[in-house]
């Protein structure tokens, strides 16, 4: 029988799974199951209105997902093969507090229509001040992250949810990325990753914070710590399925991975497991990684973690907050003006930029939700230069599309400032769909750009895990399809000075002006 993984992708709106054959690489079979709650914005689901800022998930729709992906992914492996591994990857930082046992506290009576006792999606953003409140301290934790911590993070939320619900934080006796949860109820062990507790909980070799740290930031933080347990690298076996898991096609006893964020999971996803390579994962917003045998903290890396993305390597980890997020901006405006709906003008606007191969004549700052790297300031704000009364909807597309990718080649430079020449970029994601957006990329970064033929590559790396941990070697990546800078990269190279140029005005010497 032929050796088969099973990769777990758990995102924002769904979860996907992925069956890849060892000896050849190639997908065996895939499906994807939305969370029956979706993401929880504006109220619980017992109808209690939420805050603004919130973004929650039922922790029960996780069980509910993993249930119906393991029947059919176990039903694709009969008589195809056996499954070997299990990984996965997960959104983060998404945590929540259980008891002693594992069980969510959003499960337990008393606390369903607590809103801080279910999961904090990555993208909920009240925990701000808190964030706020760590990096004015800038405590010395923060130097693998650029000195600044985020609202997306855990200690952020960890700290919400200390101040404003003491109940479930008393109540709570772990508080756990929503990954490492389940690894604990696949296979019945408390497993945490040094992927997830790294790039999100500011865990080094070290340790996590120290006491004294978090006390001068709230006398009760300290207790964060009891809630935490140590990680272990990603590739490495959590444990074995469950039998209460296991399913005709998926034995009990199947190895199960280590938890790895989803973004990361990508970077073996396409191939990549060695320095000199930057892959840059293109969505709603964009995260950009690379390998490195060193440790090399500078301005504007987010995280640096040892093991964190690939065994033997540290992983930096880079990112723009708006990338697909943005273009969304402009697509929405038009449809509200005109009527049309948002995906046929998504259609229309990239046919039309394949017809415009010159720069666009406009210039654009990344910043429609802060600045990631190198700035790490939340609170920049988007910019857009050069309008004129002929100025059209196409150029302003295009303006933003220019600016991910303007913003995409400093990012680059900020990571070569660290780990040395990145020879290589790959890319994958939601926006590798465009081929003039990548057309746009290459030209702007002045060199090749690869893009994964897997549009699913976090779900492939997931599967590629859980391989390592089964002890199997990895299938060779699918060649990509490349993108080569055209004539117009010389001008893009002048587009890209006038760039650096407005990121100096708005970012790191901004300018007051006083109207009277």
């Amino acid at each position: 029988m032929k050796p088969l993984v099973l990769g777990l992708d758990y995102g924002t709106e769904s979860a996907r799974a992925m069956l890849l054959d060892l000896e050849t690489g190639a997908e065996v079979a895939g499906a994807v199951e939305p969370y029956p709650h979706g993401v929880l914005q504006q109220a619980l689901p017992s109808g209690r209105p939420l805050p603004p800022l919130y973004a929650l998930h039922h922790p029960g729709d996780y069980l509910e997902v993993t249930r119906r992906l393991l029947a059919q992914m176990g039903r694709a492996a009969k008589g195809v093969g056996s499954v070997i591994g299990i990984g996965l990857d997960t959104t983060a930082s998404s945590p929540l507090p259980t008891d002693k046992n594992g069980l969510p506290l959003a499960l337990k009576e008393g606390f369903t229509d607590e809103p801080h006792a279910y999961i904090k999606l990555w993208k909920h953003h009240a925990a701000e001040p808190y964030a706020q409140a760590i990096n004015q301290a800038a405590p010395d934790f923060l130097r693998m992250y650029g000195g600044k911590t985020s609202a997306e993070w855990s200690l952020a939320k960890a700290w919400e949810v200390l101040e404003q619900a003491p109940r479930v934080w008393e109540a709570a006796a772990r508080w756990i990325e929503v990954g490492d949860w389940l690894v604990w109820q696949l296979t019945g062990q408390e497993v945490r990753s040094a992927c997830q507790a790294g790039y999100k909980a500011h865990w080094q070799p070290t340790g996590y914070p120290a006491a004294e740290a978090l006390a001068a930031l709230h006398p009760a933080l300290p207790s964060w710590l009891e809630k935490l347990a140590p990680p272990r690298p990603v590739g490495e076996q959590a444990g074995g399925l469950r039998t209460e898991w296991a399913v005709e096609g998926l034995a009990p006893g199947t190895p199960v991975a280590v938890a790895v964020i989803d973004a990361h999971a990508a970077v073996p996803g396409v191939g990549v497991s060695a320095p000199g390579v930057m892959v840059a994962i293109l969505g709603t917003s964009s995260c950009h990684l690379a390998l490195s045998p060193d440790a090399r903290p500078a301005p504007g890396i987010a995280g640096i973690v040892p093991e964190g993305i690939w065994p033997g390597y540290y992983g930096y980890e880079c990112g723009q907050p708006a990338t697909g997020d943005m273009l969304a901006w402009w697509v929405r405006t038009l449809a509200w003006a005109g009527g049309a709906s948002e995906a046929s003008l998504f259609e229309r606007l990239d046919r039309a930029l394949t017809e415009r191969p010159a720069p666009s004549g406009l210039l654009a700052l990344d910043w429609w939700n802060g600045c990631r790297t190198p700035r790490m300031d939340a609170g920049l704000k988007g910019a857009l230069s050069g309008l004129r009364l002929d100025t059209d909807p196409v150029q302003v597309y295009q303006a933003l599309v220019e600016a991910s990718a303007l913003g995409t080649r400093l990012v680059k430079e900020t990571l070569e400032a660290a780990v040395g020449p990145l020879p290589r970029v790959v890319v994958t994601g939601g926006l590798t769909r465009s081929a003039a957006l990548l057309q746009i990329y290459a030209n702007v970064l002045g060199m090749a750009v690869e893009v994964s033929p897997n549009p699913q590559a976090s779900a492939r790396g997931a599967a590629l895990y859980g391989a390592l941990a089964a002890g199997f070697p990895l299938p060779p990546a699918p060649p990509p399809r490349r993108f080569v800078p055209n004539a117009w990269s010389e001008a893009y190279q002048k587009t890209y000075r006038e760039y650096l140029v407005l990121a100096e005005f708005f970012g790191q010497n901004p300018k007051e002006v006083t109207l009277s």
